[in-house]
């Protein structure tokens, strides 16, 4: 509901940076054919017919609005002042400049005027500042006007009303307005209303008085902002919007740390709400895996010729397996091996005990920079993270991914607390925010604390930040031990 009025907002701002685009292709043009020569620096340059520049237009469209958006340029509100709008665009500009130059140069379009680029991005600038600003002040003048107007009353007077009835006058291209709000129960003391009273909010009555409310005002939403077991005659309340066709709201904050995305599901003919502790967008999620798919196989063959080399020195210089499998623990506790070149000498394992006193980090793992168990090359391959590149394997087999919190091993995760297990959410990975962090530099608890951080804020794009940032961070062999 007050989603789909900001992707109204939203879609109306795309609508009319499009329009900017093809208004700023046209004044480019007209300029570099038509005034420019008019100068004598530029009456001898050949500048070709507009048909030749539409590649550029396809591309400069393309870039504009994937950096309108990678810049949240579609999520500014309504009410947000002129000047952030204009830097907003400003930054678009540079970053689809510089893609645009680079995408020339790439594809070699050389009869390309650099000039005719460079004036379509400033008459965007300016031209697609002043279309979003007419925008803005047409929405707001249809809210004033009632044409995107809808009446909204709060059951509660609690922080918690106070809270919603602030997000909704905060956000005015919802075009919501507050009518009022009613208490949750007849018991409740006309003092504690006070607060929201001298903020300019109608006291309207109690539960009891919605139904005849409802019935003689224009109402279009019902919002209840209180723990819906204090709420008095909530079922009648239920009944009587879905008569009138009254939309209803209930806050979940009555739930401790709601911090996850919320779904409404259905099991036959019965309501669930579901709450995704980790992330649940399955369009991404299959397109991680597929990207994990072919990144891993092509990983396997691209670097067979370093693998082989990597096993035969391994062999050479010391005694026992090329690989070291190990016990982890993956996506919620399922168990696989997992391999890695080997570092350690033969029965490295049993001597751990010898050496537990050594350990460098806090928390159930364990970790030193000058291990005596290493063997010969064991160091360079741990520095250079080459140990870790068979788990393409396991990348391939499904059992980690690309980018994911590191497996730990079960003795390990028998020592966690119980928000660590939480980590365990995600499939696994070769590599995650702790690597391009300082790995082993950092103490447990903030290992802890970046996983369910990457967990939390998953998306593709942050994959693929967190894969760039890894190269850079294992050349430098920071924090590796």
């Amino acid at each position: 509901m007050f989603k789909a009025a900001k992707r109204f907002f939203a879609f109306a701002c795309l609508t009319s940076d499009f329009l900017a685009i093809i208004l700023s292709f046209f004044c480019a043009y007209l300029v570099r054919a038509q005034i420019l020569p008019l100068i004598p620096y530029f009456e001898k340059r050949v500048f070709f017919p507009i048909e030749n520049y539409v590649p550029v237009f396809i591309l400069s469209s393309f870039f504009l609005l994937i950096s309108l958006y990678s810049l949240q340029g579609y999520k500014l509100p309504l009410g947000v002042a002129l000047h952030k709008t204009f830097f907003t665009i400003l930054k678009s500009v540079l970053t689809a400049f510089l893609l645009v130059l680079a995408s020339i140069f790439l594809l070699k379009l050389v009869y390309v005027s650099r000039t005719f680029i460079a004036i379509f991005f400033i008459c965007f600038l300016f031209l697609g500042t002043f279309f979003r600003h007419i925008v803005s002040l047409r929405f707001r003048g249809g809210v004033r006007e009632g044409l995107h107007h809808k009446n909204l009353v709060v059951v509660g007077n609690g922080s918690n009303a106070v809270e919603l009835i602030y997000a909704v006058n905060s956000n005015p291209e919802t075009g919501f307005s507050i009518r009022g709000f009613f208490l949750s129960s007849e018991n409740e003391k006309p003092e504690e209303t006070e607060n929201l009273v001298k903020s300019g909010v109608e006291f309207l009555g109690s539960v009891y008085d919605i139904p005849s409310f409802l019935e003689r005002e224009v109402v279009d939403a019902v919002l209840i902002a209180e723990d819906p077991s204090k709420v008095k005659n909530l079922e009648e309340l239920f009944m009587t919007c879905e008569e009138l066709g009254v939309e209803l709201l209930m806050s979940l904050k009555v739930f401790p740390h709601i911090n996850t995305p919320i779904y409404f599901e259905r099991l036959d003919d019965i309501p669930l709400l579901h709450f995704a502790m980790t992330p649940k967008a399955s369009f991404s999620l299959f397109l991680k895996r597929l990207l994990d798919i072919v990144g891993s196989f092509s990983g396997l063959i691209i670097l067979s010729p370093l693998l082989i080399l990597v096993a035969v020195l391994i062999k050479l210089t010391s005694e026992g397996p090329v690989f070291f499998i190990q016990e982890r623990m993956g996506l919620r506790g399922r168990r696989f091996k997992l391999y890695k070149f080997r570092t350690m000498i033969k029965d490295a394992e049993n001597k751990l005990e010898e050496i537990k006193h050594l350990n460098e980090v806090d928390g159930p793992v364990f970790k030193i920079e000058k291990d005596p168990r290493l063997t010969p090359i064991g160091g360079i391959l741990r520095k250079t993270s080459i140990d870790e590149l068979p788990q393409l394997w396991n990348v391939l087999k499904g059992e980690m991914s690309l980018v994911g919190p590191r497996p730990p091993i079960p003795s390990e995760v028998e020592k966690y607390d119980r928000w660590q297990r939480r980590r365990l959410s995600m499939r696994p990975g070769l590599t995650c925010l702790w690597q391009i962090s300082g790995r082993s530099e950092l103490d447990f608890e903030t290992w802890m604390k970046l996983d369910l951080k990457y967990i939390d804020n998953w998306s593709l794009t942050l994959d693929a930040i967190i894969l760039l940032k890894t190269i850079p961070a294992v050349l430098s062999g920071r924090g590796a031990k």
